[in-house]
């Protein structure tokens, strides 16, 4: 089967160039283009001998997803939270120093300095120990997925860090810029986040349950 695949592939493998982007280069784009769903994304074709117990490992990544995803819409309704506090950038800005929302300013930088954190290992594990066993059972279209999903990751984490120091700044300093600059950051890495979860999810739901013993 494994073999069958890379001989398919192999064919066209010249055309599929995805190549990783340079972490330290993303740091100084436009909020805007940090995204990932640009170009083509790599396709997984369907493999063989595919078992209900191995779709059980691509159902299992979604929970883990679905729980990041409730996390992040929490710290949405913190946004919006604040956001009521005013009709206005005026009202906004007026209002914003009051306890009430101050207290969800601070609420706000500390949940998303978990979010970050439990992302990151998230990431972090998929690349120490799922992407090296799937790269190894050398096909190459699970290989060039593989390589996009490194790739997407740098711009997971580069939003993550904005994010987060966008928050921190918020905390020290409670202004309408500062509050639009963290709610630009947060819905910027929502968008990616799903996008990015999806392709992943899609592609490699059924190769997780073959190749990977556990997720």
């Amino acid at each position: 089967m494994i073999l069958s695949l890379t001989e398919q592939s192999s064919k066209n493998m010249e055309n599929k160039v995805w190549p990783v982007q340079p972490q330290k280069s993303l740091r100084f784009k436009p909020l805007a283009e940090l995204c990932v769903d640009h170009g083509e994304r790599p396709k997984m074709p369907a493999l063989d001998g595919v078992t209900d117990e191995h779709k059980k490992a691509g159902t299992h990544l979604a929970a883990i997803h679905r729980m990041h995803l409730r996390d992040m819409n929490y710290i949405g309704q913190l946004i919006e939270n604040v956001k009521s506090g005013g009709a206005s950038a005026a009202a906004l800005a007026e209002k914003i120093s009051t306890v009430e929302l101050t207290e969800n300013m601070r609420q706000f930088g500390t949940l998303c300095g978990r979010e970050c954190r439990v992302l990151n290992f998230h990431h972090g594990a998929e690349e120490q120990m799922i992407f090296p066993q799937l790269e190894q059972q050398g096909i190459i279209d699970l290989s060039l997925i593989v390589a996009r999903l490194k790739e997407e990751h740098l711009v997971v984490h580069e939003l993550l860090n904005r994010l987060q120091d966008a928050a921190n700044q918020l905390v020290a300093e409670q202004t309408v810029k500062n509050f639009f600059t963290t709610e630009a950051s947060f819905l910027q890495l929502l968008k990616v986040v799903k996008s990015h979860f999806g392709y992943e999810e899609t592609e490699l739901g059924d190769a997780l349950g073959k190749f990977v013993p556990v997720i």
